[in-house]
């Protein structure tokens, strides 16, 4: 009774499809298969007594064996896969660990040393400012609409420009320039 792999699996598609007409699940699926054997085949009666059962006795036990080695291999490669991730998440957690913060007493000196390091870093040489700023937006002071006053008046291209960007707008589309942006 066993057959090329490709031979039943061409079966699968028809075997499901009945399946799904049986909502009490394998034993009306079986019972229904059973009662086709006895009604339009000679199953039951075509060989010595009792044939019947051993058959399907060893049939059930062949893949029986089948499904729960199948079902202990993928068991086995969902539990080494999970200890995979809980190690790859472990060592990430270990590589990202924030140490504590540490209080170091420092000399005057030493003071000096690192102030000066971190005032240097955060300057900026003149050379990389840029030497003509961009024109800003005016601010609204005087309107009939008390709404309007101290918001920034529009530029011709009815957006505004603001200190690192600016923008003008239409119906259609929106343009922005962005000229030095620094983002923390």
């Amino acid at each position: 009774m066993s057959g090329d792999s490709d031979k039943i699996e061409q079966f699968d598609t028809l075997f499901l499809s009945i399946a799904q007409h049986h909502p009490e699940g394998a034993s009306q699926l079986l019972d229904t298969f059973v009662n086709f054997l006895s009604r339009k085949t000679d199953f039951f009666v075509g060989g010595k007594e009792g044939e019947w059962e051993k058959l399907v006795m060893s049939t059930f036990k062949k893949y029986e064996k089948i499904s729960r080695d199948n079902h202990e291999v993928e068991m086995k490669e969902k539990r080494e896969k999970e200890a995979r991730q809980k190690a790859a998440a472990a060592k990430k957690a270990e590589q990202e660990a924030v140490k504590p913060a540490e209080i170091t007493e420092l000399t005057d000196a030493e003071a000096e040393k690192l102030q000066a390091e971190i005032d240097e870093r955060k300057n900026v040489p003149a050379s990389s400012k840029p030497t003509n700023p961009a024109p800003t937006s005016e601010v609204i002071e005087e309107d009939e609409d008390e709404s309007e006053k101290g918001k920034l008046m529009p530029n011709k291209g009815n957006g505004c420009d603001l200190d690192k960007y600016k923008w003008t707008q239409s119906l259609a589309d929106i343009e922005v320039d962005f000229e030095k942006l620094i983002c923390f």
